[in-house]
């Protein structure tokens, strides 16, 4: 089954997308849950759901990642074409 992609606040908004990671398979996008598959990583699944995003609004999605695994904060910028690139 294939999480609904959460949709952006609005188009050419610059407001990050809020992601918290919980474990290898749960976590959350802008408030909404989205899972892992069975043996899969949390973090391939939000890296697309992110991608999709920038591909629906024609341009790069910044994304700030609170890692509760790690106890890290980063903060991304997801390309269309996937590539990811880390923001001061």
């Amino acid at each position: 089954m294939t999480e609904p992609t959460p949709l952006h606040p609005t188009p050419g908004n610059e407001t990050d997308a809020q992601v918290h990671v919980f474990s290898p398979n749960a976590g959350l996008i802008d408030g909404v849950p989205v899972t892992a598959p069975p043996y899969g990583d949390i973090q391939d699944v939000i890296l697309s759901i992110l991608q999709q995003r920038a591909q629906q609004l024609g341009g790069p999605t910044p994304a700030t990642i609170n890692d509760k695994r790690y106890g890290g904060v980063i903060r991304l910028l997801v390309h269309p074409d996937g590539v990811t690139e880390q923001l001061g």
